[in-house]
């Protein structure tokens, strides 16, 4: 019984130090440019960090989408149209 409870606190105590692992894009697809539209947030991962490949993250829809970095342009144009007000978001 004694050992069970070492090693739960072991456990405990290795994830706690450990922290989250990174949520790397592992290959990355063209996105439709109708999908583009419903982008919400994007960032860019970087292959310099933990991550082994550069890569534009889309957030659409509470998803998060791996798509090349050439796509960066089109949805930066999206966003500040959208934030512009020309056309209505997806909600």
């Amino acid at each position: 019984m004694d050992f069970k409870i070492l090693l739960l606190l072991l456990c405990i105590t290795f994830i706690s130090v450990q922290g989250e692992a990174p949520r790397c894009c592992l290959s990355t697809a063209p996105v439709s440019r109708r999908m583009l539209r419903d982008v919400e947030d994007f960032y860019i991962q970087s292959s310099n960090g933990r991550c082994d490949i550069d890569a534009l993250v889309l957030l659409i829809r509470g998803k998060k989408l791996c798509a090349p970095l050439w796509q960066l342009k089109p949805v930066e144009r999206i966003i500040t149209i959208k934030m512009a007000g020309r056309f209505p978001s997806p909600n």
